[in-house]
C-alpha cells in the first residue's frame, strides 16, 4: 500500500518559542478525523464488488483502523500521525487476530490461500483462488482530506510559534 507523506521543514527564529503540545493536539485531531472517515468507507453492508470499498460483515476491519501519534525521542521529533488498519499502539482500534486480511483485500488474494499446482488456470477456468482487489480506502481518505489536513497543520503551526517572553 502506498504511503502518502506530507513533510514540512522550517527554520525556527531565535526570538520564537515552539510549543510542541499544540502541534501534537493537531496531529491527534487529524488522526481521529481520518480514522472516522476511513471507517465510514468500509461500513457499507452487503457484498463488495471488485473495485469497490470492502464491505462490512463482522466489523473487524472497521474496528481495526486506528491512529498513532508517537512520543518525541532523541531520534524523532514526534510530530507525525500514522493511520492504518491494525495500527500497533493505536488509539481507537482493535487488532485483527490471525491473517492480516486488509492486505488480501488490497492485493486480491483470498484469506489463507496457498498457491498450488491446482491453481493454474486450465481449460476449466481454474479454482477461483484469487479475488479481484478492492478499492484502497486509506489512500482515498488521505486524498479527500488533503486540503483540510494542510489547513489544520498550518493553523496549529501558527499558534504554536509564539514570541519568547523576556525575563525581568
Amino acid at each position: 500500500m502506498a504511503k502518502p507523506l506530507l513533510h514540512v521543514d522550517f527554520d525556527q527564529p531565535k526570538d520564537l518559542v515552539f510549543n510542541r503540545s499544540k502541534m501534537r493536539k493537531a496531529f491527534i485531531k487529524i488522526g481521529q478525523v481520518h480514522m472516522r472517515d476511513a471507517r465510514r468507507l468500509v461500513m457499507r453492508r452487503g457484498r463488495s464488488a471488485p473495485g469497490e470499498y470492502p464491505s462490512y460483515r463482522t466489523g473487524r476491519l472497521a474496528r481495526s483502523i486506528g491512529y498513532y501519534v508517537p512520543r518525541a525521542s532523541k531520534n524523532r521529533p514526534g510530530l507525525m500521525v500514522r493511520i492504518a488498519p491494525n495500527q500497533k499502539r493505536g488509539e481507537g482500534n482493535r487488532l485483527i487476530e490471525g491473517d492480516f486480511y486488509p492486505a488480501f483485500l488490497f492485493y486480491g488474494v483470498r484469506r489463507g490461500a496457498r498457491r498450488k499446482k491446482s491453481h493454474h488456470k486450465g481449460k476449466s477456468g481454474g479454482s477461483g483462488w484469487k479475488v479481484a482487489p478492492r478499492k484502497n480506502y486509506m489512500t482515498e481518505v488521505l486524498e479527500s482530506r488533503k486540503a483540510w489536513t494542510r489547513y489544520v497543520l498550518s493553523r496549529a503551526l501558527r499558534t504554536s510559534l509564539r514570541p519568547e517572553r523576556k525575563k525581568k
